[in-house]
């Protein structure tokens, strides 16, 4: 007995799922048909109705685009980046800022023997 009511309700939910598809069709086509608009053809038909030419001309526009973008100049690196008021870089694209700041001041003593170390290393070469 258990069995012929799940069977039963089963076909009860189908049943209202159709007349709702059914309800929701049915509108639509009513609405179509009463403004006089003539359905549109389906994508297919469209896509088999093309002339040969045009395929081959989108080819040939699809290419002419792509070699203008790479013959365009390519800006440089430090294009990218645009110093800030307070003296940070910030780049363009990704909106990262980077900012460099000494460490040793100038007059600092970590700074003057840093200083001379260098300009040996740079005597000897």
């Amino acid at each position: 007995m258990g069995a012929w009511r799940l069977h039963m309700i089963e076909r009860a939910l189908l049943g209202g799922v159709l007349v709702a598809a059914a309800g929701l069709i049915s509108p639509a086509a009513a609405r179509a048909q009463e403004t006089g608009v003539p359905a549109k053809p389906s994508m297919i038909f469209n896509l088999i109705n093309r002339p040969a030419g045009s395929i081959e001309s989108r080819d040939r526009a699809f290419n002419e685009a792509i070699k203008q973008d790479a013959l365009a100049p390519r800006p440089s690196p430090m294009d990218e980046w645009e110093p800030q008021a307070d003296g940070s870089m910030r780049n363009r694209k990704t909106g990262i800022s980077i900012v460099v700041r000494n460490p040793c001041p100038p007059g600092d003593i970590e700074h003057e023997f840093a200083l001379a170390a260098y300009n040996r290393s740079r005597s000897r070469r």
